[in-house]
């Protein structure tokens, strides 16, 4: 046995910053390289069921597991089966919500720990959780989750591991010799408590045998324990040398476990509507509350005698009586079978109920019609349109998909809108047959409708004035003809059908009359050697093909078109190239354009090798900075040996440091064709 204050420090699981989300896995960023859950829960072993919600602290009263033992938070650490309990910040105070009260809690929590590797520990920690978002006590920012954290150490890095444990069987990846897993579902919403019924605790776990009574285990005293879903009520850790050196298995089947079996039930008040009649004194309220089943539930309230709700499983409802001119503002829902009574309190509104909702296509109106449940006709309004009598109420051209009705007396309903009259027209379409355009004698020409809008069905093309010509296509959005090989003017028609169609449009294509051919072969240059060079011929004009004639031992790549390319060798020579374009009007002249290369010059400031250490120590510049580098070589020539090479900055410097064997001269050469020869080597 060992103290509980030791429990509390072996097991209280404080929280790692917590996302706000319906289901987070936390894994600790150096410790798992991959993990994989290979037993998810079984079907019907879970949590499934949140008690109603305290009016003490804002978390539900309970949560219930499939063999139906419910539990409660486990608040108070110097009770015998609550020793892990977190403490208050003034133990010596009476706890009191959010004044003094823990920034964490537990419905379950149940522990294990382990001997591993080298050296190493590994602790299992198995959680039903209540804690706060943000971290501080705060009311209203209430959260619960189902955690699982596994952690292990001096394990074996890079190795894969497999952990048992009464939830599951998880595989982890070892990288740097350590595991640390923390998985914790449900976290969602402040105040929205379902999402740990997703989690991976349930069914409970409890001591095999001799739990004091009222809870599941005293976290003091570690035991055996049943409840696993798989029958696996073990922390079992396998892998290369996982119980020590030589020992591939570490194992226990004691668990530290708390738990405290509810007592309470506690009671959530849903609703509380009132109802009279025009002039009556006095009138009913009916309530609605829910709880676990078999409760004594009443409510009270100013002018109403105590009733007793009926219940039916975990509704509960009744139709207390009230005298007085008015209703109670509120009423109190109590669950009088519990120690402490478990009280909510409730806003008394009327009902209301709306009996027709209609937006009308043809009017553009919404008419609605809503009745309350006091008949001495308190004010309705339907939001954000006006009062109900106002009705028909302008809605626009754009009906909302509902409309809320709140009462004067508190009553509030929201409903969906129905529609009533014809559909709205569909959009229609509108041909656009493109923009006129000018093309050359013998040309291939493209007609292009694509720009209609609206649904198109079909298109059409037909041709109305010039000389015949032979479209590709006629039903197409784009279509191609050969302008014929005269000068004249031709008109197309093209008729598109859909919704609101047909509808036609007109385009003109104008075939120019015969002109020369000019080529353009664009402004003499300046390149960079060993670069990628485009030339330009798009200048030319009346020129529907293209010729260039390129120096010898000079490839271009795309000769035949506009703007062919080639790679400017390393030379200092110009290169010219001669271009020649056809048309409907003949050849044209010949043009050329030259292109002379840029001369990298290259400077040295440190040409030095260092004998005792077999080093050279190369420094220089380059007037080329375009993915320039330099290469150097032993000798008066640049066919010598490679010494090394050296990339040129963007300001033209560059170092040359490495090993290598001594030499009375070097050379240099650069990528863009710069070279010097023979430098003199300072060799020291």
């Amino acid at each position: 046995m060992h103290d509980s204050r030791r429990s509390w420090r072996i097991l209280h699981t404080r929280r790692m910053a917590l996302a706000v989300a319906v289901a987070v896995i936390a894994v600790a960023a150096t410790a798992i390289v991959a993990s994989a859950v290979t037993l998810t829960p079984k079907s019907g072993h879970n949590l499934v069921a949140v008690g109603p919600i305290s009016g003490e602290n804002g978390f539900p009263e309970s949560y219930t597991d499939d063999t139906g033992t419910r539990l409660e938070l486990c608040l108070d650490p110097t009770t015998l089966g609550c020793s892990a309990a977190a403490p208050l910040p003034d133990p010596d105070a009476p706890m009191s919500f959010p004044d003094n009260y823990a920034d964490e809690a537990f419905y379950s929590l149940v522990g294990a720990g382990l001997t591993t590797g080298t050296a190493g520990k590994a602790t299992l920690t198995l959680a039903a959780e209540a804690a706060f978002a943000n971290g501080d006590v705060v009311d209203g920012d209430q959260i619960t989750f189902g955690r699982v954290r596994i952690r292990a150490s001096g394990l074996t890095a890079g190795k894969t591991y497999k952990v048992t444990h009464p939830y599951g069987v998880d595989e982890f990846v070892a990288d740097d010799g350590t595991i640390n897993f923390t998985e914790d579902v449900g976290i969602g919403a402040a105040g929205v408590f379902t999402g740990m019924l997703g989690s991976r605790i349930g069914p409970f776990l409890r001591w095999d045998t001799g739990a004091p009574e009222g809870y599941l285990g005293d976290p003091a005293v570690d035991h055996k324990i049943t409840g696993s879903p798989y029958n696996t009520n073990v922390f079992k850790i396998e892998g290369p040398n996982a119980g020590g050196p030589g020992v591939d298995v570490a194992q226990t089947d004691l668990f530290s476990v708390m738990g405290k079996k509810a007592t309470n039930s506690g009671v959530d008040a849903v609703r509380a509507s009132y109802s009279r009649a025009t002039g009556a004194s006095g009138g009913t309220i009916d309530v609605y509350a829910t709880s676990e089943p078999e409760q004594s539930i009443q409510v009270s309230g100013a002018n109403v005698d105590d009733t007793r709700l009926a219940g039916n499983g975990r509704r509960y409802f009744a139709r207390a009586a009230y005298t007085g001119s008015t209703p109670p503002t509120e009423v109190t829902v109590t669950n009088v079978g519990d120690n402490p009574q478990a009280k909510k309190t409730v806003a008394v509104k009327d009902l209301v109920t709306v009996t027709k909702a209609v937006y009308s296509t043809a009017t553009h109106d919404l008419t609605v019609q809503a009745s309350s449940s006091d008949e001495a006709s308190p004010t309705l309004t339907v939001e954000g349109f006006g009062t109900v009598t106002a009705t028909p109420l302008p809605a626009g051209t754009t009906p909302p998909p509902d409309v809320t009705v709140t009462s004067q007396a508190g009553g509030s309903t929201t409903v969906p809108v129905a529609v009533t009259g014809d559909a709205l027209p569909p959009i229609s379409v509108q041909a656009f047959a493109g923009i006129a355009q000018t093309v050359q004698q013998g040309q291939s020409v493209a007609l292009d409708g694509s720009g209609s809008t609206g649904p198109v069905k079909s298109y059409s093309w037909q041709q109305l004035t010039g000389p015949t010509v032979t479209l590709n296509a006629t039903d197409q959005a784009k279509v191609t003809f050969t302008a014929p090989k005269q000068a004249t003017d031709l008109t197309f028609r093209l008729t598109v059908t859909g919704p609101g169609g047909p509808s036609t449009s007109d385009t003109t294509v104008h075939v120019a009359a015969v002109q020369a051919p000019v080529a353009n072969a664009g402004p003499d240059r300046t390149v960079t050697q060993n670069t990628l060079v485009q030339l330009d011929g798009t200048a030319s004009t009346n020129a529907t093909e293209f010729k260039w004639d390129a120096p010898p031992g000079v490839t271009l790549t795309g000769a035949n078109t506009a703007t062919p390319s080639f790679t400017f060798p390393k030379q200092t020579t110009p290169l010219t190239f001669t271009l020649t374009v056809t048309g409907p009007g003949g050849t044209s002249a010949p043009d050329t354009v030259t292109i002379t290369p840029a001369i990298d010059t290259l400077a040295t400031s440190k040409v030095r090798f260092i004998t005792s250490k077999g080093q050279w120590e190369i420094v220089g510049t380059a007037t080329s900075t375009l993915n320039n580098t330099i290469t150097v070589h032993q000798g008066s020539t640049v066919s010598g040996a490679v010494i090394g090479k050296a990339t040129v900055d963007a300001l033209g410097a560059w170092t040359f440091k490495g090993a290598g064997t001594s030499a009375a001269t070097i050379s240099i050469e650069s990528a863009r064709g710069g070279q010097r020869l023979a430098i003199p080597v300072d060799v020291r």
